[in-house]
């Protein structure tokens, strides 16, 4: 046999071997689908359990706690069951405190918004009103022009077009062409308490086209007070010089006739210290030159040349010293001219002293005045009404400003007028210390 007859044998031998090998790769994929087929029906079959399973544990952890909350509700009955007396008086109390702290925030809450709540007899809390006041709250997010009754400055009542936006108000006077601010009662809806709102700050014309656009076509910008009308009645209550003295009662007058008093004399004590001439210095000195000369008219003709020099109350000092030649007699009568001028240079300014100190005196008069006035009122109406007793306190403080605006510059006048006169004598009497050493004339 040659080679290719052998090679064909061993060909024809392996054919069954392969034929085996090919079906049992086909045994093996279709196991290996089978298999996932399986795995995927087994992992279908368990989220199913596993959802249903979730659900039941859902609802037996709500059935436990319903249960929790039952139990605790039955201990807590059961442990009121035991309580004693003393303990359920004293939680009654708490209960009670609570419910009263509780209505005196709503009461608070009113008084602050303007509100006079009811009480209902079940829980002492507000009622309908309350629920009002709120709902206009919530309809102040959505404001709406609406038509009001304004009191205009001259007095009169205008019907205008009013704006509210929170505690601001605004108004617009189309028969006019003007606009302002409202100033509003403490009702928040003054229509129907029957407040008559009135204008508290009027506009310009640029921010009444604003605001008149506004109410045309709901569109444009508004001037907000960021004071909340505290700065218009701020303004209101601005009063004059006048009205302000007519607030301290009838002991502001003897203090203002005491304050024009001292004012007058200080003016006229001013112009006559301010006018009085200069001393002129060394006149002793030269005096003494004149008298050493031998020839008596060029002495006479020397001194009546210094006498012309100095006038005033110095003349005076100067025309002793030459006329007197006894030293005793001299001295005397510079003396008695120093009294006098002394006498001159102070009169009147004891009257400005008096002032400046009568003056707060009339004040503290008027302050426990006016104090006894505010208990009188204080006894007749009560304390909680300001109004009622501000009217003696005004006097009582109106008095002791007045007093001290009195007496504060009578002190400083009388103190400057008091020093140039103390210094216009000193002069005046260093310049008689000296003309009272001159030598006699010689004979």
């Amino acid at each position: 046999m040659n080679k290719s007859t052998i090679l064909g044998l061993m060909l024809l031998s392996l054919i069954p071997f392969v034929t085996q090998a090919n079906d049992v790769n086909s045994s093996f994929i279709k196991d290996i689908k089978s298999a996932q087929n399986k795995l995927n029906r087994t992992e279908t079959n368990i989220a199913k359990e596993k959802a249903a399973l979730s659900t039941q544990l859902s609802r037996i952890e709500n059935r436990v706690l319903k249960l929790r909350d039952q139990t605790a509700l039955a201990r807590r009955i059961s442990d009121e069951k035991t309580l004693s007396l003393d303990q359920l008086q004293t939680r009654l109390k708490q209960w009670q405190q609570q419910s009263v702290y509780q209505n005196n925030l709503l009461q608070r809450f009113a008084q602050q918004s303007g509100l006079t709540l009811a009480k209902s007899d079940e829980n002492g809390l507000a009622d309908s009103e309350l629920t009002h006041y709120l709902a206009d709250l919530r309809g102040g997010l959505s404001p709406q022009w609406r038509e009001a009754d304004v009191a205009m400055e001259d007095g009169r009542t205008q019907a205008v077009l009013a704006l509210d936006v929170g505690p601001v108000s605004w108004y617009v006077d189309n028969a006019a062409q003007k606009a302002g601010l409202l100033i509003k009662g403490n009702s928040s809806n003054n229509a129907e308490s029957g407040q008559i709102e009135k204008s508290g700050l009027l506009f310009g014309d640029e921010v009444y086209q604003s605001l008149n656009q506004l109410a045309q076509s709901g569109e444009g910008s508004i001037t907000l007070d960021p004071t909340l009308t505290r700065a218009v009645k701020l303004r209101g209550q601005q009063e004059s010089v006048a009205q302000h003295v007519e607030k301290g009662g009838v002991w502001a007058l003897p203090i203002l006739a005491f304050g024009v008093f001292a004012l007058v004399i200080s003016l006229a004590k001013a112009v006559q210290l301010w006018r009085l001439p200069q001393i002129q210095p060394a006149i002793s000195e030269r005096l003494g030159n004149t008298l050493a000369m031998t020839s008596s008219e060029d002495r006479l003709r020397d001194q009546q040349h210094i006498a012309d020099k100095v006038k005033g109350m110095q003349s005076e000092l100067v025309e002793i010293a030459l006329k007197v030649n006894s030293g005793t007699e001299r001295d005397d009568k510079l003396f008695a001219s120093l009294l006098e001028s002394k006498h001159t240079l102070e009169y009147w300014l004891g009257a400005i002293a008096i002032t400046a100190a009568v003056a707060p005196l009339l004040g503290l008069l008027g302050t426990v005045s006016g104090m006894i006035e505010t208990f009188k009122l204080m006894t007749l109406f009560g304390a909680g009404d300001a109004s009622a007793v501000s009217g003696g306190i005004s006097e009582a403080l109106v008095t002791t400003e007045l007093g001290l605006i009195v007496a504060i510059p009578a002190l400083l006048l009388h103190a400057l007028l008091s020093r140039k006169a103390k210094t216009y004598y000193g002069q005046l009497e260093s310049c008689a210390i000296h003309l009272s050493q001159l030598q006699p004339e010689p004979k």
